[in-house]
């Protein structure tokens, strides 16, 4: 009943209610715990005599909700996209088990799916499922017919569930956010984040759907593919100067031309932010950053930011975002942090060198070390800033000659991490950890990796120019360049980068050093 009214567009989403967002596996054990009979909960109604601002899903239905979802949303959409096999869950008419549906299956007669047997009933599953079993030569006795029939019927079923409900009437949007919030405050909690923006959506109807849906929009087009929490997070450290969500009294007390303000400023903050990150920081994607985080106190400073840029804050800016993402300082719990940077940003004339300050009581030492070096290149904190150090150096593609970014048009000229020495080549010989180091890594264009295949690097790497490879601190000596000396390769390589990020780093920094020179 309740998915029925959800389709034909009786059940709509309020603006406080986020977006769907549970995944297949959560979507799966949910017919796993409705099949076993286990408490699935309630759902929780609004009826309002006039409706509020709806979630774009219920703005493109045809006709008005009679009913508002305030609980129950996830589990409701996750079962109609079971039954419509947009989430493709098959079932083990054995072991009684689900699971995502993948082709190993086809080896196996006894998975069904679960959209099929929902759709053409237990009995007609029943018979397919025995023509598979005949055509894989199983003989099916009568007990096991039995047994077979009776568990594709109570998967059946699920179908017919009904959930308890209960309807909130009210008028009162107050009320009915703090219902919604205190509801989603237990169990399996929504972020605090999600919660303030249900508050927010109370004091500014409209503002979560058109604005920040408009600007997540935009900044997925410039390849940084954000969330909605990550801009409350930031309007909140421009409206409040501090981080956390559970302070927000003083921001609800604002009317909504004061919201729309901190909304404007916070907008212009993540924009220059941005801008920053792709043309002067070369990090041309939300891919290129190990911790969203660390781009708060940026909106916060960029929010106020006056004037032009000048290189000594270009600079600064440079050092104080590359030193606070390779010691990891905003990984984990990041509220304190963010907050002590946010009032160093807002309490101090120097505010940008208060951020290094910051910094530097947790780094006494913000030199690179081989040893820091050491790691797989899949989101290693380094990654960035040697991205950017090659960019420093004009590197280029190996074999195109291109300019390396990671925004080249066309899938053969994407930017893909290229190990020097093949992995194909290495996988007898090293172990998984060794082989995928970053000291290993160069960065390619797709298509410059295909005339590579398996080949030893003191064979390909001849053949490129010089200028191209030392760009990428790639040693040169040809003995280096056999396999069995691998191990040497990445040793001298390590040494070549941590020189050149210390370089960079400390251009980067000089003028903060000549004001903070370090102490005896």
């Amino acid at each position: 009943m309740l998915l029925e009214e959800l389709k034909k567009g009786e059940l709509g989403l309020p603006e406080i209610q986020r977006s769907y967002v549970w995944n297949r596996p959560q979507a799966r054990d949910l017919v796993d715990s409705l099949y076993r009979e286990y408490p699935s909960g309630l759902i929780l109604l609004w009826k309002p005599e006039q409706l509020p601002v709806l979630r774009e899903a219920s703005q493109s239905q045809t006709r008005q909700p009679d009913f508002l979802i305030l609980d129950g949303q996830q589990r409701l959409i996750s079962l109609q996209k079971i039954f419509d096999g947009e989430v493709d869950v098959w079932f083990n008419a054995e072991e009684e088990s689900f699971e995502i549906y993948s082709p190993k299956m086809k080896a196996n007669p006894l998975w069904v799916s679960v959209q099929e047997v929902m759709a053409k009933g237990a009995v007609a599953s029943w018979r397919e499922l025995k023509n598979r079993l005949v055509k894989f030569s199983r003989n099916v006795q009568e007990d096991e017919t039995d047994a077979y029939l009776e568990k594709l019927s109570k998967l059946e079923k699920i179908r017919d569930y009904r959930y308890p409900v209960m309807i909130i009437h009210t008028d009162d949007y107050e009320e009915v956010t703090e219902s919604f919030i205190r509801i989603n405050s237990r169990g399996t909690k929504l972020r605090e984040a999600e919660l303030a923006m249900a508050q927010f959506a109370f004091h500014w109807p409209g503002v979560v759907i058109k604005q920040f849906e408009e600007a997540l929009d935009t900044y997925e087009q410039a390849n940084f593919d954000l969330e909605a929490r990550f801009l409350m997070r930031c309007y909140v450290a421009v409206g409040t100067g501090q981080s956390r969500f559970r302070y927000l009294g003083s921001l609800w007390s604002k009317d909504q031309n004061e919201l729309g303000e901190i909304w404007k400023q916070t907008r212009r903050g993540l924009d220059y932010t941005i801008n920053f990150l792709k043309n002067n920081a070369g990090v041309e994607s939300s891919d290129w950053v190990p911790s969203i985080n660390a781009l708060v106190p940026l909106v916060a400073y960029f929010s106020k930011k006056e004037g032009q840029l000048s290189p000594t804050e270009e600079k600064t800016l440079l050092f104080w975002l590359f030193e606070a993402t390779i010691h990891g300082r905003f990984t984990g719990s990041p509220e304190t942090k963010l907050d002590q940077d946010l009032r160093a940003l807002n309490s101090s004339a120097d505010g940008l060198g208060q951020l290094i300050a910051n910094l530097r009581r947790e780094v006494p030492d913000f030199g690179v070390t081989t040893e820091m070096l050491v790691g797989r290149y899949q989101r290693h904190s380094f990654l960035p800033l040697l991205f950017a150090v090659f960019r420093e150096r004009s590197a280029r593609d190996w074999f195109t000659g291109v300019v390396l970014s990671s925004t080249n048009v066309g899938p053969e000229h994407r930017l893909e991490f290229h190990h020097i020495f093949p992995k194909a080549l290495l996988r007898n010989r090293y172990t998984s950890y060794e082989i995928d180091d970053l000291a290993n890594i160069a960065l390619l264009s797709q298509i410059a990796h295909r005339p590579i295949g398996k080949s030893e690097p003191r064979l390909y790497l001849p053949s490129i120019e010089q200028s191209r490879l030392t760009a990428q601190l790639v040693p040169l000596d040809e003995d280096l360049l056999r396999v069995e000396r691998y191990k040497d390769f990445l040793s001298v390589r390590r040494e070549l980068v941590s020189r050149a990020m210390n370089d960079y780093l400390r251009d980067l920094g000089r003028e903060w050093f000549q004001k903070n020179p370090p102490t005896a």
